[in-house]
């Protein structure tokens, strides 16, 4: 989970989108899951004790950009910053723009591995949540995907587009990992805009 999702910040007088925030977060504490695991490091020992006050009892964790990187690696073979085919279809101006990002990203990783690249060329916290339940249960282990979509993926709850953005976040890097844990593990989906990339879900 991103921690943004959890943080008091969001639910400050003032804050954008504070209500949205606020049945957000009740919804994170009614959930109940076995484990939360937040993709950031940052403030952990504050969100933990944020999750506890609001009366949340599963173990909280956090990994760490470079574990999560390592990850996704180890699983489906991709590491970010991921290139793929849909990148070299690009028309030339938005070509040259992301190529720039990507050389800056490499740049900034000789000094700081940590560092994250784009969102265009990393996958999202759908997709690394279904990577860290692989590294949990294996290869015999079934998977069933909801909720992870690669459509209007510039669209928030709150009704807002983001702008100028030339490429949805994570698509592109969400399908080529998802083809490459389709060919590995046992994955299936509730979401017919995945079925092209993994079968659908059929109860017995």
């Amino acid at each position: 989970m991103n921690p943004d999702v959890i943080h008091p910040k969001g639910f400050r007088e003032g804050a954008p989108d504070r209500e949205l925030n606020q049945r957000q977060f009740q919804m994170v504490i009614a959930s109940r899951p076995d484990k939360m695991i937040l993709t950031r490091t940052g403030h952990f020992e504050f969100l933990k004790e944020t999750l506890a006050g609001a009366g949340f009892t599963s173990p909280v964790e956090a990994v760490p950009a470079q574990e999560r990187r390592a990850l996704v690696g180890k699983f489906s073979g991709c590491y970010d910053p991921i290139v793929t085919s849909d990148f070299f279809r690009l028309p030339l101006d938005k070509k040259i723009r992301y190529a720039g990002s990507l050389a800056s990203t490499f740049l900034k990783r000789i000094l700081n591995k940590r560092k994250p690249c784009g969102s265009a060329f990393r996958p999202s916290t759908g997709i690394l949540a279904l990577v860290l339940a692989i590294a949990e249960h294996g290869r015999d282990a079934d998977y069933v995907i909801c909720g992870i979509g690669v459509r209007k993926r510039d669209e928030y709850l709150n009704g807002k587009q983001l702008k100028g953005r030339d490429l949805p976040q994570h698509v592109f890097a969400d399908v080529k990992v998802l083809r490459k844990l389709a060919r590995r593990y046992n994955l299936f989906t509730t979401e017919p805009e995945l079925e092209h990339l993994v079968p659908r879900y059929r109860p017995a």
